[in-house]
């Protein structure tokens, strides 16, 4: 369990759901989500913050990205699961970054914080 600091932070609770793959009959690879009633991992208590917020324009129309960064305890996070938080769904954008706790010598080599970067693609409402 965190220290009281740590725990401090972790006003946020999110579900996430692993990405999932399987073959069919013919060999070829599926991917997908489980059932959204079902998640992974429920109810996680991190911290999210917002680290920028992109507008990209096309022929289509326009995509706004916002980019967060989760910090939780050490958790399964894995790269293109599903983060879903209130109304925002969330695609984990790289590899989860572990920190140790340098300030508790007896469990020094243990994870102590997890880091991972989100990323939000919406229409743009205008």
């Amino acid at each position: 369990m965190a220290d009281a600091v740590l725990q401090s932070i972790l006003t946020h609770i999110v579900n996430v759901y692993h990405l999932v793959q399987s073959e069919d009959t013919d060999g070829q690879v599926l991917e997908g989500y489980p059932d959204r009633w079902s998640p992974d991992i429920l109810n996680l208590p991190c911290a999210i913050v917002q680290d920028g917020e992109t507008l990209a324009k096309s022929a289509v129309g326009a995509i706004i990205g916002s980019t967060m960064i989760l910090y939780c305890e050490d958790a399964d996070l894995r790269e293109h699961d599903r983060v879903h938080w209130k109304e925002h769904v969330y695609c984990v954008n790289g590899t989860p970054a572990k920190y140790m706790n340098i300030f508790d010598a007896a469990n020094a080599n243990t994870p102590h914080l997890l880091e991972v970067g989100l990323i939000e693609e919406r229409a743009d409402p205008a």
